[in-house]
């Protein structure tokens, strides 16, 4: 009895980034996967003084943005999953944290 067909692999990838067009670019180069969805934006915000001496009342604010999605790719095929790990190496501005996981389909 042989159960290397009897397996279906999953990838989940949760996947961050501060700017918007590498998560598209993300999706241009993935097209096989089947759904998604966009999680909530995660937003910092800090405040930094102008002069480190006397002038208190000057002050920049800055904030930074990061975009998260998740996605999942479902195949009976490793190579598959292997090749969508493969594509997540490339892109630089995007953090991404992959689970693969299989079971017994029925």
């Amino acid at each position: 009895m042989s159960f290397l067909g009897n397996f279906v692999y999953k990838c989940e990838v949760w996947s961050s980034s501060a700017n918007i067009r590498s998560l598209k670019l993300l999706f241009f180069f993935l097209p096989f996967f089947q759904r998604y969805r966009g999680l909530s934006i995660t937003i910092k915000r800090f405040t930094l003084l102008k002069s480190p001496l006397g002038n208190k009342s000057s002050k920049d604010q800055f904030e930074k943005r990061e975009h998260r999605v998740y996605f999942y790719l479902e195949s009976s095929k490793p190579s598959n999953i292997l090749a969508c790990v493969h594509i997540l190496t490339f892109l630089n501005e995007v953090k991404c944290k992959v689970k693969v996981s299989n079971k017994l389909s029925n």
